[in-house]
């Protein structure tokens, strides 16, 4: 009876030695990560030294004129910075030069051992000016922006006045998220929502109701009417850990051609043609576009309009367009295990991306069998890799398939997707038609997938995009005739050209993208 009272006393005693060794374990890894306890200054300008306080940073080992520990680095918003930006760096204080292009956000420290706290910096730059209750009569004026913590697809009220009681040429300008290695001189720094984004939810000359377009930031916001300009509002954005980067730009000057031929004797035919404007946003930026005649109607639904009559047609007419862009890479970082479901199921947008379309259908042949052989999941990331995982062991003749198979499987599955179509360079420089996909992840934005050559979340800067989505355009004159394209061209529209006259006579011919260089 003693010694299996004494066996179970030495294994209570082992129990409790296991567990305190646990505890001691796993509070030794909490003590080793790096902990914040104040930044100054909290509101600062771009030139200004800040001093981080705080514990466990580690120290700078290296003799060499390195300023910092291999893999430490900080952080703000979603920034890190560059080897020149720090000053100095020991275990309990780290000085650091902001960048001349630094935008407000959450700043942390990474070492190996982990992440620390954050805390808020502030750009003062970006602070609205506070101003008199008077503003220019009919001019847009910001009084006030609401969200909660919004993020990349979660909805802001804009309220002020002066807006307009339509939208009309109206918009809203938000600060574009800097690239991995930030923002350098002369590059642009804010955009608007394109058409496909659908953005706008309502829009009132008090009122602006929206969503967070893809590729914003926190920072100053300001609204744009054909009155003018309105006043910087700054808005906090919500930085979530899961992330999704630009990288490695690669620079371009490209040219293609637009060519209507009238082969016919009867001068009098009209041919009105709509060709995809260059697309320009947050991994294709700093754009430059001239072209040798301006377009009836500039920038329609992220297209423009030529109009071609009578003796203009005879025989041939060319309009030559040339770009000069950077193309940026797309490295996600994600947390698989923190992804947003929650779409905003009754907005435009989600209906828009996750219906069904005849171009989509009509080239995603054996999609409903092959859908039920996806393992399902309610986390959109991974139904969207398992959709992936499935197009990719399938044979299909075009990248356009492969695009429209990945698109169709995701709307059913109630993810909000789209094809893209453009350019794929290779190291040549030679560019061949190409199509691949996006979806939609709430808080991320638009991640893309090229099943044909193995992308998934990621992208290089050799995908060149010309038009996202499909596109709906109006008829110009009730009695033209749609001409459909004899092949397939760098957009998905409903209209590529029509003519009002004797339409077989004529030929409307985009030429394929060609690379004047790139760097």
């Amino acid at each position: 009876m003693q010694v299996k009272r004494l066996v179970s006393e030495i294994f209570a005693f082992l129990v409790f030695i296991g567990l305190l060794g646990v505890y001691v374990y796993f509070q030794h890894l909490q003590v080793e990560t790096p902990e914040i306890t104040s930044i100054t200054p909290e509101i600062g300008n771009p030139g200004d030294i800040l001093e981080i306080q705080g514990l466990r940073f580690g120290e700078n080992q290296d003799s060499s004129e390195r300023k910092k520990p291999y893999n430490c680095s900080v952080f703000i918003g979603s920034r890190r910075l560059v080897l020149s930006d720090y000053l100095f760096w020991s275990d309990e204080k780290i000085e650091i030069k902001l960048p001349s292009d630094i935008k407000s956000g959450r700043l942390w420290v990474e070492t190996e051992k982990g992440k620390s706290n954050a805390m808020l910096f502030t750009n003062r730059q970006e602070i609205p000016v506070t101003v008199s209750a008077f503003h220019a009569p009919g001019m847009p004026y910001i009084d006030q922006v609401s969200g909660q913590d919004p993020s990349i697809g979660d909805t802001i009220v804009i309220r002020g006045s002066g807006f307009g009681y339509e939208q009309g040429s109206g918009y809203v300008l938000f600060p574009l998220k800097a690239p991995e290695n930030g923002m350098t001189g002369g590059e642009v720094r804010e955009f608007a929502p394109s058409y496909g984004e659908y953005a706008y939810e309502s829009w009132s000359d008090t009122e602006i109701r929206m969503s967070i377009p893809d590729g914003a930031t926190a920072g100053s916001i300001c609204v744009v009417t054909a009155s003018g300009k309105s006043n910087s509002f700054y808005l906090e954005m919500y930085e979530p850990k899961n992330q999704k980067q630009y990288v490695s730009p690669a620079g371009y000057q490209v040219e293609y051609d637009l060519e209507v031929h009238n082969f016919g004797s009867d001068k009098e035919n009209t041919v009105h043609v709509w060709m995809p404007d260059f697309i320009t946003g947050p991994e294709q930026r700093n754009t430059e576009t001239t072209s040798d005649r301006q377009p009836n109607l500039a920038s329609y639904r992220d297209t423009n309009l030529y109009s071609f009559q009578g003796r203009e047609l005879d025989p041939t007419v060319t309009v030559h367009n040339t770009a000069i862009f950077q193309r940026y890479s797309i490295k996600p970082e994600i947390d698989t295990s923190d992804i947003r479901r929650d779409y905003k199921t009754n907005s435009e947008f989600y209906k828009n991306y996750t219906k069904d379309e005849q171009i989509i259908t009509r080239n995603a042949s054996g999609a409903d069998r092959e859908l039920k052989r996806v393992p399902a999941s309610k986390n959109p990331y991974l139904m969207s890799r398992n959709i992936y995982n499935q197009v990719i062991g399938l044979k299909r003749d075009s990248s356009l398939e492969y695009a429209m198979l990945f698109t169709y499987m995701a709307r059913r599955s109630g993810i909000p997707a789209r094809p893209v179509s453009g350019f794929l360079v290779d190291k040549d420089n030679h560019a061949r038609l190409h199509y691949w996909a996006e979806f939609f992840i709430m808080g991320i934005g638009w991640l893309p997938v090229d099943p044909l050559n193995k992308y998934f979340a990621s992208l290089g800067a050799d995908h060149v995009t010309f038009s996202r989505g499909t596109v709906e355009l109006p008829q110009i004159n009730p009695a033209g005739f749609i001409l459909e394209p004899k092949y397939h061209l760098y957009a998905l529209q409903n209209i590529y050209s029509e003519v009002v006259g004797s339409h077989d006579t004529v030929a409307v011919q985009w030429t394929d993208m060609n690379i004047v260089s790139r760097w």
